[in-house]
């Protein structure tokens, strides 16, 4: 997949796309309604498929609090859009200019003069330009006066008319509910860092650990979870805690995994956990001996977990 940061000036080969418009956080089933759209049409239309996405997000740059937090950092979007088969993302930058632009202006400078867009498909409630002042009703409008094939895609719902949405699945993330982010998601989230020093504490108790932070607009619950571990072309098992250590009175967040079956030493590796549930909530013990007991029972459930989770639904799956 090609990645191109600037919409002016673009090659020639790489214009004339079938694109999708939005956000695209988490990269959920909604999306990937409009990803199958604009896959199906590519083929017919002889056309590369395109995705025309913003850097930050647009309610990031209008926060005036904290920002929204991430499901997929931007370097896993990529991963991402790439293994769904997307050819090129237009990574918008969400700047002062651009916000300011009306929705002609948006239209005519980024789509028509900046992308040569041959195709547009955006969410029914996709909205554009200055204040979001643009529709799509008022785009179908824009592209068909400019001889460019249009499609809304309604919201996608699940089996029980829940709207998939990234507000939503945030949410899930945020109180330890896998199940159902994976259910919106129609993949196990994963994340991805480098593993760091940590303070030895699991492995004086025989249970050494790959320590990572995460990325601070990730708000992950405390506690323990069933995952994988995947690095040098290998999955493990592994199991996953994440919280601030309130056993050793820590107050920094880290994700520590103990992976099954393995001793070697992964500092400075990049690797992907992968998350397939949620264990239990985090807890504080009166002492090492007492930590150690439930770590047990913790990896046996763990164990059971990943006897019995779906791998068609993991996009790691070697």
């Amino acid at each position: 997949m090609k990645i191109i940061k600037n919409y002016r000036n673009i090659d020639e080969s790489d214009r004339g796309s079938v694109i999708a418009i939005g956000n695209f956080d988490g990269i959920h089933n909604g999306h990937k309604a409009l990803i199958s759209n604009i896959a199906e049409l590519s083929k017919t239309m002889g056309k590369k498929t395109g995705i025309c996405t913003f850097n930050p997000h647009p309610k990031n740059f209008f926060a005036n609090g904290p920002a929204i937090n991430q499901i997929t950092s931007q370097e896993l979007k990529y991963e991402i859009l790439e293994k769904l088969g997307i050819d090129i993302l237009y990574e918008i930058e969400f700047n002062h200019e651009l916000s300011r632009m009306s929705p002609d202006e948006f239209f005519n400078n980024i789509l028509i003069d900046g992308l040569g867009v041959s195709h547009v498909t955006v969410g029914s409630d996709f909205k554009f330009g200055h204040k979001r002042s643009g529709n799509s009703s008022y785009l179908r409008m824009q592209c068909e006066a400019s001889g460019i094939s249009f499609q809304s895609i309604e919201k996608q719902t699940d089996s029980n008319s829940q709207i998939y949405s990234s507000s939503s699945i945030r949410d899930f993330i945020s109180q330890g509910d896998i199940v159902n982010a994976t259910t919106f998601l129609g993949y196990y989230w994963y994340i991805k860092g480098l593993v760091i020093k940590g303070q030895n504490k699991g492995t004086d108790m025989g249970f050494p650990t790959v320590n990572l932070r995460l990325n601070k607009s990730i708000n992950l619950a405390h506690g323990i979870y069933a995952t994988n571990i995947y690095f040098n072309g290998q999955k493990y098992g592994s199991a996953s805690y994440f919280g601030t250590r309130p056993t050793f009175n820590g107050d920094e967040e880290f994700l520590e995994t103990y992976i099954f079956d393995f001793n070697d030493d992964l500092y400075g590796k990049s690797v992907r956990v992968e998350f397939i549930d949620f264990i239990r909530g985090d807890m504080k013990f009166s002492d090492n001996i007492e930590l150690a007991k439930q770590m047990e029972i913790d990896c046996g459930n763990v164990l059971n977990k990943l006897q019995n989770y779906d791998k068609n639904l993991s996009l790691l799956e070697i």
